[in-house]
């Protein structure tokens, strides 16, 4: 072979070689790029948030079967630190805190939740963990005003809310049977004998803000369960209890402000109006003589117990009349408290003693028994004053009777007249008492007679 021909040949054979060499390269640097670009993708691809968030709900789940469930939380939490929109983080956070009975802070996630992605589902989650502690609170029989205001809360969001309103239903028997729905602790402010609260106070206003918001609901959506509800909780949930005089007027407003949004309620909502009503009409009578015994004006009564509404008040228990209020033989009347107590689905009412309430500003008794002297009956009242400072010793009490008896006039010459009695006892604490009586009281023969001579003349 010519040299020409072998230098050709040659550089054909180089030029191939070179060209696969090319080729390799190629193939080579293509590979590289590719795997490259794999690797990369692979990186952005474990960087996106969904990636990470859908990472962190599934170590949550992870944690949960595992029963770790403060892993759970810090995994679920990191989801939502990723995406604030992930809804099944708050609905899966919320279900780890409750296994750790934290229901503060599962209704928290729930509630946060809620605001930040408008999610129906987590706001019914919310409210059904609200009820659910409700319900605990009735089971553990716990159920008190408060728990009665939690159930309102999720009723004013969702006025339509079986659940609640049935629990709200529900919760009333409860209160009936539970200490802490004792109603005295809600009716009963107990005052000083100036008139003040003590440090206990009142919860009335706390019951009246809830029948206001219970109506409000019912105006706004009407639900026949619901207005028997209402008209359940318009009755205090004991036979017997006591009621401060200062929320009367309060409480006959509310009355008649549910009636009227209900359409009416029932007898025994009427029944125990009629004595609310009553004790403001009775304490009328008493008002101005009250006034005059707050300053020591004990003679005052004279005039008051020949006066024709007292005599109507004292006729109307002496012959047995119709009247809401307890009828007795000695009927006190004070300015404090009544106590109300219910006989098959009817209410009558009293005003405290002296006995039952020894810090009272003053105690009227009004005297309906018969006693006649020569054919008139005896007008009879007493009046038991407050104690000074806390002690009620020595304890006194006034008695005025209005009577026809004789009387020494002039040389020891008897003559039946009318005229007023005035018995004074003062007891101390070691039991012992003074006791003064003065008759004709106020009038020209009047007369004046202490426990010794009393006890001798009747000794004699």
């Amino acid at each position: 072979m010519s040299y020409n021909k072998r230098y050709a040949e040659y550089e054909r054979t180089g030029k191939h070689r070179a060209a696969r060499a090319r080729r390799m390269r190629k193939i080579v640097l293509t590979a590289f790029f590719s795997i490259c670009a794999v690797i990369i993708g692979c990186v952005i691809y474990s960087n996106l948030s969904f990636v990470q968030v859908n990472k962190a709900l599934l170590d949550g789940k992870r944690n949960c079967i595992m029963e770790d469930y403060k892993a759970a939380i810090d995994s679920y939490s990191k989801a939502i630190e990723l995406d604030s929109g992930a809804v099944s983080a708050y609905s899966n956070m919320a279900n780890a805190y409750l296994s750790i009975d934290d229901k503060e802070s599962a209704k928290k996630v729930l509630y946060e939740g809620w605001e930040r992605t408008d999610n129906a589902a987590l706001l019914s989650n919310y409210r059904a963990v609200i009820l659910n502690e409700t319900v605990a609170d009735m089971n553990a029989k716990k159920t008190s005003l408060d728990t009665v205001s939690t159930i309102l809360d999720v009723l004013e969001s969702d006025k339509t809310n079986k659940d609640a309103i049935e629990l709200l239903y529900q919760s009333y028997p409860r209160l009936c049977l539970n200490a802490s729905g004792d109603a005295d602790t809600v009716f009963r402010t107990k005052l000083s004998t100036e008139g003040k609260s003590d440090e206990r106070g009142s919860s009335f206003a706390k019951y009246e803000e809830l029948i206001n918001r219970m109506v409000a609901v019912y105006e706004a959506s009407p639900d026949e369960r619901l207005r028997e509800a209402i008209t359940e909780y318009l009755i205090p949930w004991e036979d017997s209890f006591t009621m401060s005089i200062s929320d009367v007027d309060s409480y006959i407003e509310l009355l008649k402000k549910a009636e009227s949004a209900l359409g009416g309620t029932n007898e025994e909502v009427k029944s125990i109006k009629a004595c609310l009503d009553n004790s403001k009409e009775v304490l009328g009578i008493f008002d101005d003589i009250f006034k005059q015994l707050d300053v020591g004006n004990v003679d005052e009564l004279r005039n008051f117990i020949v006066s024709d509404e007292y005599i109507k008040l004292r006729d109307l228990f002496l012959n047995k009349g119709e009247t809401p209020q307890e009828n007795t033989v000695y009927v006190p009347i004070s300015r404090e408290a009544i106590v109300l107590n219910c006989k098959d689905g009817a209410w009558s009412y009293r005003f405290l003693n002296f006995e039952e309430n020894p810090t009272t500003r003053g105690v009227i008794t009004v005297w309906a028994n018969f006693f006649e002297d020569d054919g008139v009956q005896r007008n009879a009242i007493s009046y038991e004053p407050a104690a000074v400072g806390k002690d009620i010793y020595p304890h006194t009490k006034y008695s005025v009777t209005y009577l026809r008896s004789y009387i020494t006039s002039g040389r020891s010459t008897k003559v039946a007249k009318m005229n007023y009695r005035l018995e004074t006892e003062i007891e101390y604490k070691d039991g012992t008492v003074d006791k003064t009586i003065v008759g004709d009281w106020g009038g020209s023969d009047e007369w004046e007679m202490d426990i010794d001579t009393i006890e001798s003349r009747i000794r004699a």
